[in-house]
């Protein structure tokens, strides 16, 4: 598959340069041009349109007709994409998207959309508390900058009740987790530990208890790359 930039700045060769590496592709031995494709949404955040998407089609149609070489694929991009079959606005001439987000996580990455009917909980990940007590909400002495040389900011909430779970930075990014218990509340987070309020939670959480998150793409992205994350695959 050659990649196309069509603006998104992430991989794939300018538009203006595909024929001429496409015909180095085509001297390769033991190698076949398939198709073209492009990656929109990634890095620089640019919408899939219907323009775009053109762009790609009349790549693959100048490649076939330079070298005479039929081209079966046209992927015109990931999930972000989605929203355009849904529409009735995908090009004619694209035959192939890569859906992942959309699938894992139920929802389109063009505009952020729930998708009718699929489930935002296929990955759950879940920590252990490793210690429970009732503690100040406002650290004790003088505040420099935390272990990742951050300065952050705290409020005074009085006394609260913070449980530490078995699990910290090193294996997530802790800005994706979405707790299962809405009350319980994400206070902080280092290495390997995460704090968390639970202090308005109905459940009488204890040490040993465990706490459920719904995952972020970013998170199921962390988690799924830890080697310190226990993978554990239910058939429903």
């Amino acid at each position: 598959m050659l990649m196309i930039d069509l603006g998104d700045l992430r991989e794939g060769v300018l538009k203006e340069d595909a024929l001429l590496v496409a015909e180095e592709i085509l001297k390769l031995k033991g190698v076949r041009l398939r198709g073209v494709g492009t990656n929109l949404t990634c890095y620089g955040s640019v919408i899939p349109t219907p323009d775009i998407l053109e762009e790609l089609i009349e790549v693959k149609e100048a490649i076939e007709k330079k070298f005479g070489q039929k081209l079966d694929i046209v992927s015109g991009g990931n999930s972000s994409s989605l929203y355009l079959v849904q529409n009735g606005l995908i090009p004619r001439g694209i035959n192939q998207l890569r859906i992942g987000e959309a699938i894992v996580l139920g929802r389109e990455t063009a505009f952020g959309d729930r998708i009718p009917h699929t489930y935002d909980d296929v990955f759950t990940l879940e920590a252990q508390i490793v210690e429970l007590k009732e503690k100040p909400s406002y650290p004790r002495g003088i505040l420099g900058m935390d272990a990742f040389g951050e300065k952050q900011v705290y409020v005074d909430r009085g006394i609260m009740k913070r449980a530490i779970l078995a699990i910290g930075r090193q294996d997530v990014n802790i800005g994706d987790l979405i707790p299962m218990d809405s009350c319980v509340e994400l206070i902080g987070s280092s290495s390997d530990h995460l704090i968390v309020n639970v202090t308005n939670c109905d459940y009488p959480y204890k040490v040993g208890d465990v706490v459920k998150f719904k995952l972020r793409y970013g998170g199921i992205l962390s988690c799924s790359t830890s080697e310190y994350v226990e993978k554990v695959i239910e058939e429903a």
